[in-house]
């Protein structure tokens, strides 16, 4: 497991968290205190979390939002009560190790388990981490194998479970829910704004004009297959290429005109579609645009994965307990 492949898992976690509900962190609150480790930041079911694996969280999620917004981000209040926005942050990154630790720690159970390949690259990965970091910053951060170790598998392991849980959702998907198309299209607004800011509908005559123009245009590529509505622009209807799914069809056209346009072949020219809002033509210039249809099966897969996990998560995270080194928490900067 190479350090891109390490960050690749954590942002499939963080991905997970930001749709899931969150763990609820609580610091103890009973007078009678647990005893922690020197170095412990907090325990996720007894489990301790040292300064050097909240380091190696922490520290490139910091690191990050330095370049984004400089130093000064951290001192932003977020809420009229003035929580900071560093508070904010290191209130993320426990909820995030503490849900990587809690879906890992549900791999025995499910008979879920690192072979011993992942092993082998998990300390392969980590000598590699290591030897890519200053000595300085071993020191200053508490980093050791052990802990590089101990994150590489406890993150490895989350996603074998989240993969186990998820093994059976169908990757089947229909045309309608993926398929985007390569369109061109004029399209004859029914009003327009002045700089003033004021609306000016277009009479019925130049409506009706700009209406039997299109249905020339529709009438002399139907004649000459070859053309596109680029090649026959005019001064005052141009083409615009657009790649779409039925999705953001409907949010254009009436479902009705949608569908017609979604079902259109190659070099097909639409009816000319007419709204409260505009007059609008349309000719399929690519049926399947092969990059955004791809893209748009994996969203729908995800999301019927991440519909499949949640409802596993959403039992285990009722059995999290969280309890914070309140020493060491408010030194964390």
């Amino acid at each position: 497991m190479n350090n891109k492949k390490f960050v690749s898992l954590l942002i499939i976690l963080c991905l997970m968290i930001g749709v899931l509900t969150s763990c609820k962190s609580e610091a103890n609150t009973e007078e009678t205190a647990p005893s922690f480790k020197e170095d412990t930041v907090f325990t996720v079911n007894g489990e301790e979390v040292s300064i050097g694996e909240w380091n190696l969280y922490a520290q490139p999620a910091k690191a990050g939002i330095d370049r984004l917004y400089g130093k000064e981000i951290w001192d932003y209040k977020m809420d009229d009560e003035g929580k900071l926005f560093g508070d904010s942050l290191k209130e993320s990154i426990r909820d995030k190790i503490a849900t990587v630790k809690l879906i890992a720690s549900k791999a025995e159970e499910l008979g879920v388990e690192l072979t011993e390949d992942d092993k082998s690259e998990i300390a392969l990965s980590a000598d590699e981490y290591l030897e890519g970091l200053k000595s300085n910053l071993k020191d200053k951060y508490g980093i050791t194998k052990e802990i590089v170790q101990q994150v590489y598998s406890d993150n490895l392991l989350a996603t074998k479970v989240y993969e186990h849980i998820t093994l059976n959702v169908s990757t089947e998907t229909e045309e309608t829910e993926v398929r985007h198309m390569v369109l061109q299209y004029m399209m004859y607004p029914k009003s327009y704004e002045t700089r003033e800011g004021d609306t000016v509908f277009r009479t019925d005559e130049e409506v009706e004009k700009k209406r039997n123009d299109l249905e020339s245009i529709k009438k002399h590529i139907n004649d000459n297959p070859k053309l596109t509505l680029k090649d026959v622009e005019t001064e005052d209807l141009t083409a615009t290429e657009l790649i779409a799914d039925l999705m953001e069809l409907n949010n254009m056209l009436p479902e009705y005109e949608a569908g017609v346009v979604f079902w259109l072949r190659a070099y097909e020219m639409s009816p000319l579609i007419e709204t409260d809002e505009a007059l609008l033509l349309f000719q399929c210039i690519k049926i399947n645009d092969e990059e955004s249809t791809n893209a748009a099966r994996v969203e729908v897969i995800e999301e019927r994965e991440q519909q499949v996990f949640g409802t596993a998560y959403a039992e285990w995270k009722n059995e999290i307990e969280i309890e914070t080194n309140t020493d060491v928490w408010k030194s964390l900067n």
